[in-house]
């Protein structure tokens, strides 16, 4: 189990640190044409948390999809979906945050 979330945490940080680079070339690039590359670098992480974040909602909408019955484990699964989503959230939150307080300590 802790080789799983240490993965899990190395995924994240790279992630993080690519849309740090990407928010970093998105403003501080001279020609419009790497403003734009680093946008689309932004938009192609953004989507990465997304859906690592509703990856788990998945079986939750495959079965009311087959109208199977909401039990005890339903409930239980779509919690802890919900935990999930808004750790991994915060977590992509905190990479903006993070690249926005760098972006201000370069500044003259």
């Amino acid at each position: 189990m802790a080789g799983r979330i240490s993965v899990l945490r190395k995924l994240l940080n790279r992630w993080s640190r690519q849309q740090e680079t990407a928010l970093w070339q998105m403003t501080e690039r001279k020609t419009a044409f790497k403003r734009i590359a680093g946008f689309s670098k932004s938009e192609r992480v953004d989507a990465k948390f997304f859906l690592l974040a509703i990856a788990p909602f998945v079986p939750v909408m495959i079965s009311d999809g087959l109208d199977l019955s909401r039990g005890a484990l339903w409930y239980g699964w779509f919690w802890l979906s919900v935990i999930w989503a808004v750790g991994i959230i915060a977590v992509g939150c905190a990479s903006y945050w993070r690249a926005f307080r760098r972006s201000l300590e370069r500044k003259p």
